[in-house]
């Protein structure tokens, strides 16, 4: 029997928005999503997701548009995003940010049809909207900030009744795109990820086993929703029915008392994140003994932080975890029961995911050899849009390159080095920022560390390390030289040392290094 393309589509795709639906008919009621101000049920995701998605199709959205948002965390947001998915047009999400020539450029390049923004970075839009062609409508998104734009959408609109509630019926192909996100672009101009449908689904292959998701967890998702890490702790939440408190943005204060409030299980966070809540003042008062599962990413958990989440909370399970927004973000998770054991290293290869080292020529290397990760896995990107010879370049001989250096052990185990751009040559020596980063985080005085190689006439590189003490202390170079010449071989010891107030960071805590590049390049000029 020969169905017709529509029924046979709607047979065996793997979409995401066949899951908004097929989630809300197995937990109905069950409470998906809580803010401060209300609580939405599985039921009622899909309910708005569908007004969302007719309310896109009568604007003339249709499969493979592109649709561009600038927000933080909101209901709105999801609503559209699931929408959309529910028609096969692609989300944009921008970091909210961004600025005038930044935007301008994104917006350039991915050419969305529709452009909705947060009522309190209108402005900043509103100063590039010459510069943002080809976009047919603008919409508002409202937090009582800035009153909406005249002849702008309201994106509330979508949900007061006109649009209704009904599943659209459109063919989506499980490699057509979802979500187009853009790198942060550390090298030239940022690139937008191709990430498709089974991307996504294949990302919930690995998280629910591997990250053990279950449907008793509840998550806070305050890391920002325009990073991939945000999307899929969103997926696999949504497929194993837990609850997520959805957070405008990251705020410590606010991680605890809900986490207080709501008996929260399960933290996702960058190691910044997880060393500063501690020092927070007033931690002590809050009860947050229902946590048990926490997940670090972004780079290697430092021992003296662990060492102190132990004696806060030491049955608490830990996952080092690796990825990047091209794998979606699989890679490398560690086993809570072999943490201890390994505590340094990123983990195994993921759930159906393969990870190897490589040399310069794509070659193996042995255990204990540094190389640059790769991998190989149903859930790596499509590619770069409208960039064919980057893609090309990223995903040669058919492993995806992730730029990052490690190393593999005899048991199959992963350590991450550094970065390629982040490994320092000085003197004929390579260190890595990561090692020296993880001393510098042992010292009783220090917050936050960041390590790079600065330009020198000699050595060609010199280590720097750019600190930040704790609340009350004070730090001074000599102390902090001192302490890594107690430690560690003298050629990874900082030349130079720079206690600041803070470090630039992205909006999920972590630290940009790219920026205190740029700082010091700009002293030189």
């Amino acid at each position: 029997m020969i169905l017709d393309p529509l029924k046979e589509n709607l047979l065996r795709r793997a979409v995401i928005g066949d899951l908004v639906t097929r989630s809300a008919d197995r937990f109905r009621d069950r409470i998906f999503l809580m803010t401060d101000k209300e609580k939405i049920s599985y039921r009622t995701l899909n309910e708005k997701s569908r007004m969302a998605a007719n309310a896109f199709m009568a604007m003339g959205i249709k499969r493979g548009d592109r649709v561009a948002f600038m927000t933080h965390n909101c209901l709105a947001y999801l609503y559209c995003y699931f929408g959309l998915a529910k028609i096969g047009a692609v989300s944009v999400p921008l970091n909210f940010m961004l600025k005038g020539e930044e935007i301008a450029y994104i917006i350039g390049d991915a050419e969305p049809k529709a452009f909705f923004v947060e009522d309190s970075v209108v402005d900043t839009v509103l100063g590039a909207k010459d510069r943002l062609k080809g976009i047919e409508h603008f919409g508002w998104i409202n937090f009582g900030a800035k009153p909406k734009p005249e002849g702008w959408i309201d994106v509330d609109s979508f949900f007061s009744g006109k649009y209704p509630a009904t599943e659209p019926e459109t063919i989506i192909e499980s490699e057509d795109i979802a979500t187009l996100i853009y790198t942060t672009g550390t090298e030239g101009y940022p690139k937008g990820v191709m990430t498709t449908h089974l991307n996504y689904f294949m990302s919930l292959v690995h998280f629910i086993p591997d990250c053990d998701f279950r449907r008793d967890d509840a998550f806070i998702l305050d890391i920002p929703l325009f990073h991939v890490a945000g999307n899929t702790v969103l997926m696999g939440v949504l497929a194993t029915g837990g609850r997520i408190f959805l957070a405008y943005a990251p705020n410590p204060i606010q991680t605890l008392e809900v986490t207080q409030r709501e008996k929260l299980t399960y933290w996702v966070y960058p190691p910044t994140l997880y060393a500063a809540i501690p020092s927070l003042p007033g931690f002590e008062k809050y009860d947050i003994s229902s946590l048990k599962k926490f997940v670090s990413f972004g780079a290697v958990i430092p021992m003296v932080v662990i060492e102190k989440w132990k004696s806060i909370n030491p049955g608490i399970q830990w996952r080092n975890y690796w990825g990047q927004t091209e794998s979606t973000p699989v890679g490398t998770t560690s086993f809570p029961e072999e943490f201890d054991r390994k505590m340094n290293a990123i983990g195994v290869p993921d759930t159906a995911v393969a990870v190897k080292v490589f040399d310069e020529n794509d070659n193996e290397v042995p255990p204990g050899q540094i190389g640059e990760l790769v991998i190989r896995s149903a859930a790596v990107m499509k590619g770069y849009w409208k960039k064919d010879e980057i893609t090309k370049k990223t995903l040669a001989n058919g492993w995806l390159h992730t730029g990052d250096l490690g190393y593999m052990d005899e048991e199959g185990w992963v350590y991450f080095v550094d970065r390629k751009k982040d490994m320092i040559k000085t003197g004929g020596e390579n260190v890595s920022s990561q090692e020296v980063e993880g001393l510098l985080m042992r010292h009783p005085k220090v917050a936050m560390a960041a390590v790079i190689g600065l330009p020198d006439p000699y050595w060609m590189e010199v280590v720097s390390a750019h600190i930040v003490p704790k609340p009350g202390q004070n730090l001074t170079e000599e102390e902090i030289i001192s302490f890594c010449k107690q430690n560690m071989a003298g050629y990874k010891v900082p030349k130079k040392v720079f206690v600041r107030p803070s470090l630039p960071m992205t909006a999920s805590g972590k630290i940009l290094k790219r920026e205190i590049r740029a700082e010091h390049a700009k002293k030189q000029e």
